[in-house]
């Protein structure tokens, strides 16, 4: 169940870091180092779409399968809400 939780709080700072890489794209670039930079956008543009179903679909899984979860509600709901978001930013908006 640890891999679970660690999961998830891993999608959660790369959904973050999604944000982040929104905002880049929408306004000016304010990282100015290059390293972080393209930190940001690999985890938070590439990595988080995927990170993130593999948390969810492993959270729907543990709940169909009516084993104990000790995830925080919120953060499965935030995780969800994020998913739906890069779907939408990724499949409708491209």
């Amino acid at each position: 169940m640890k891999g679970l939780l660690f999961l998830a709080r891993l999608a959660l700072i790369c959904n973050v870091l999604f944000l982040v890489c929104l905002v880049i794209q929408r306004t000016q670039d304010f990282i100015t180092i290059p390293e972080i930079k393209s930190m940001v956008i690999i985890l938070g543009w590439f990595l988080a779409p995927f990170i993130n179903l593999g948390a969810n679909v492993w959270y729907l899984v543990k709940r169909i399968g009516k084993h104990a979860v000790n995830l925080p509600v919120w953060l499965a709901v935030t995780n969800l809400l994020f998913l739906l978001l890069q779907f939408f930013v990724h499949f409708i908006l491209a």
